[in-house]
């Protein structure tokens, strides 16, 4: 099942990549913790049917940019959102999503 929830904002898409692209992923996964980031996994399978991303079993992180829509679309708030977003220069202009 393909993931149901996308960061459509380009600024806030190349912010998230450049987390990423230093070793976020693996950053948030130690920052978070595996049990924590299991909680999102479990919760994100009993209302949808699939982990986040479809990873592995397991308290993984595969993708920022989806535990980051999950928590700003207000469906599933989570620790490694928090995390993800703690570690951003202000990803949306001044006058809103650069996308509209």
């Amino acid at each position: 099942m393909p993931t149901r929830f996308w960061i459509t904002c380009p600024r806030l898409d190349a912010a998230i990549a450049r987390v990423e692209s230093t070793g976020g992923v693996r950053d948030a996964q130690r920052a978070v913790g595996e049990e924590a980031v299991q909680g999102v996994h479990e919760e994100h399978l009993s209302r949808y049917g699939t982990r986040v991303a479809g990873v592995r079993d397991g308290g993984y992180v595969k993708c920022l940019h989806a535990f980051t829509a999950l928590h700003l679309s207000g469906e599933l708030p989570n620790s490694v959102a928090e995390w993800t977003l703690g570690r951003l220069d202000n990803p949306y202009p001044p006058e809103g999503c650069c996308s509209l």
